[in-house]
């Protein structure tokens, strides 16, 4: 385990150096960013519209399999709810929060209550159905008032 993280520390740093030196310290292109367990609470929690949120692991067969399954969703469902994805050998304090004992696991959020849970690996059938009674309710719960009449004015 040593030697791996040593090899690949030394690897990180060797493509960094080269790429500092090809193309000097202001035009390096970036190194895309991973979202850490903060960024990916406040994508849950500022969302206007319901969260889908995948909790999978690198290793886990079922999460493999339901992951094609997600994405189809994800382009279904743009703009009608957000996908995040949590690893939980990385995002222990949000897998901890949610108390995710098995994996795969959905959860459905929507004005930072979860109102589905869906653990295991389910039928797409059941995400689609899960999500559609979800932003349902949403849509009633965000719909504005009908507006009062207002009275005659003499």
């Amino acid at each position: 385990m040593i030697y791996l993280s040593r090899s690949l520390f030394f690897a990180f740093f060797l493509v960094s150096f080269l790429n500092f030196c090809a193309f000097g310290a202001d035009s390096a292109p970036a190194i895309a960013p991973v979202d850490s367990s903060q960024q990916i609470a406040d994508k849950i929690v500022n969302s206007t519209i319901p969260v889908l949120i995948d909790f999978w692991a690198v290793w886990c067969g079922p999460c493999r399999i339901l992951n094609p399954i997600i994405k189809e969703l994800e382009k279904e469902y743009d703009g009608k709810a957000l996908f995040v994805k949590v690893n939980v050998d990385i995002h222990r304090g949000i897998a901890s929060y949610f108390g995710i004992q098995a994996i795969p696991s959905i959860f459905i959020v929507n004005n930072r209550t979860v109102v589905k849970a869906l653990p295991g690996l389910q039928p797409k059938e059941a995400y689609i159905s899960a999500l559609n009674e979800v932003i349902a309710a949403a849509a009633t719960q965000t719909e504005p008032a009908s507006p009062s009449p207002k009275p005659a004015t003499p």
